[in-house]
């Protein structure tokens, strides 16, 4: 598999596109900053083609969610990008082959069962989403392949990339060559940044809407002052979670380290809990640097401008210390995707995510239960 293949099935899922009979598009789009402008170049190339576009923000790709997309929105075109290649055996489940649904994502993949749902990863293709291609790339590439003249689009997919460490490589390298050639320029450092606090703090106050907007349009003063309200407002929960942990100590178990919000972060999406434990995991004082490092946050029900959940969830995100992330790349303890999704599968949840750093949603009263199995699947792991 290569990456010219991967540019011939996004053009055949593009001409999928331009042949479906119905012009009415659902374009769900992940919180994060490679989330936002993955949904920023989708939306303005399926803008540019006539397209109507319904933007929807979604934290976490619940079984619920996915049966009320595909059953609202059946007949329509649904797409994802920089989220749902995870879920696809569910989305194809869901959807029954009753609407055209792509899928751009970066995140590890299952292979999608319902023919009309075309699951473009560049997994799929001897590429690795943690180092070769943001979810904004994917979803650039599938734009250029709609429309060449969509190369403009380019510069705004490099915002994503800034979450990908290290030299720019594969799909990521092409895209930056393509925003070369373009001449359009943005600080993409800085848009990454500030999408990074627009999309998870400011959730459920439009934040990830008004980060498109910026995408396309520019930063506008009004935007600017509204991420340094919420930088404030972050920093200050930050404050208050290590004065909490610093006093009171993580809870631990033989391989994991983990702690639970509270109301700390109130008000904002749950993805603020994953960065707080990608902090913590460079805190040496704090924690053990033998041990995975959990952090649990109550979920809101509501998925603004979609629909309001049944039941009562908590957010995970887990993470790992320097010293345990080589141990995962040296293949002697489990990734953390693994762990995650087979984990909140079992415990009736559901996770998804990278071999350093994954997310689940899980039922509220199976915090106890979640651990115990993780701890079992990593002592069977490293055994």
């Amino acid at each position: 598999m290569s990456a010219d293949k991967f540019m011939g099935d996004l053009s055949k899922a593009c001409s999928r596109l331009m042949e479906w009979d119905r012009r009415d598009v659902l374009l769900v789009f992940h919180d994060d900053a490679d989330g936002i402008s993955s949904g920023a170049v989708a939306y303005e190339a399926l803008r540019r083609k006539g397209f109507n576009v319904k933007l929807v923000c979604i934290e976490k790709l619940m079984d619920q969610v996915i049966g009320f997309i595909h059953e609202k929105y059946a007949g329509n075109v649904i797409m994802y990008v920089d989220i749902g290649s995870p879920h696809a055996d569910k989305i194809s489940k869901a959807n029954a082959g009753r609407s055209l649904t792509i899928i751009l994502d970066h995140h590890d993949p299952v292979p999608a069962s319902d023919p009309l749902v075309y699951n473009l990863n560049p997994e799929f293709y001897g590429m690795e989403g943690e180092r070769d291609a943001s979810g904004s790339v994917v979803t650039y590439f599938f734009a250029k392949a709609l429309d060449p003249s969509n190369i403009d689009l380019s510069s705004i997919a490099l915002i994503g990339v800034h979450e990908i460490p290290g030299e720019i490589t594969g799909l990521n390298l092409k895209a930056r060559e393509d925003a070369e050639k373009s001449g359009r320029s943005m600080d993409t450092k800085k848009m990454f940044r500030l999408l990074q606090i627009l999309g998870p703090v400011g959730y459920y106050n439009n934040g990830p809407f008004l980060g498109v907007k910026a995408c396309l349009e520019g930063l506008s003063d009004d935007i600017v002052k509204f991420v340094e309200e919420l930088e404030d407002r972050r920093k200050k929960a930050n404050r208050r979670m290590l004065a909490i942990l610093y006093r009171r100590g993580l809870n631990k178990t033989r391989y994991i380290q983990w702690f639970d919000t509270y109301n700390v972060y109130r008000g904002m999406g749950t993805k603020v809990v994953g960065t707080f434990c990608s902090f913590l995991s460079f805190q040496g004082r704090l924690v053990d640097p033998d041990k995975y490092i959990l952090g649990f946050m109550t979920m809101p029900n509501e998925i603004p401008g979609l629909m309001e959940l049944k039941g009562s969830w908590v957010k995970l995100s887990m993470r790992a210390p320097r010293k345990l992330r080589d141990r995962i790349e040296a293949g002697s303890y489990p990734g953390i995707s693994e762990i995650v999704v087979n984990v909140a599968h079992e415990v009736g949840g559901i996770g998804d995510g990278h071999k350093y750093a994954a997310s689940a949603v899980i039922p509220t009263g199976a915090k106890e239960e979640f651990l115990e199995i993780a701890n079992s699947l990593i002592k069977a792991k490293i055994s």
